[in-house]
């Protein structure tokens, strides 16, 4: 199991720093993403996302704060949309993870449906070269067409 996030690029060198403290160590970094493993396979790896991009630094932007840990933390997390962007690229990169990608995008496409930007949607898959995928989605999820 591991947990994916999105990180400022400029905030590498702090997160270096809290996730050691953790006992996390780097196991790989590129110019777009980080993954950390913990000294216990228990506590699973951490997957970060760099965002430096006008995209995925709009991702940040429109995150929801949100309360965890009975109020004593506040968590940023991403709009629906963003996260089947993220999905969309994940699958664009590693072909092999497109199954289960897929099946997260469309939970989360059923889940919301209607309520969803489309038009940003869209634009995530036709980025990476499945707009016709895309439409097809939308045409099976967007009730309001």
């Amino acid at each position: 199991m591991d947990l994916d996030f999105l990180v400022n690029r400029d905030d590498l060198e702090k997160l270096d720093g809290v996730l050691s403290q953790l006992g996390y160590t780097l196991a790989f970094r590129s110019e777009n993403v980080s993954q950390y493993n913990h000294r216990e396979p228990a506590w699973g790896g951490l997957d970060f996302v760099h965002a430096f991009r006008t995209i995925s630094v709009g991702m940040l932007d429109r995150a929801k704060s949100l309360p965890a840990l009975d109020g004593k933390l506040v968590l940023k997390t991403a709009q629906a949309e963003d996260v089947i962007g993220l999905k969309v690229q994940a699958m664009f990169n590693d072909p092999q993870r497109r199954a289960q990608d897929q099946c997260d995008i469309e939970g989360l496409m059923a889940r919301y449906g209607a309520q969803l930007d489309w038009n940003r949607i869209l634009s995530y898959y036709e980025a990476f070269g499945f707009a016709a995928e895309g439409q097809a989605l939308r045409e099976k999820f967007d009730h309001a067409q």
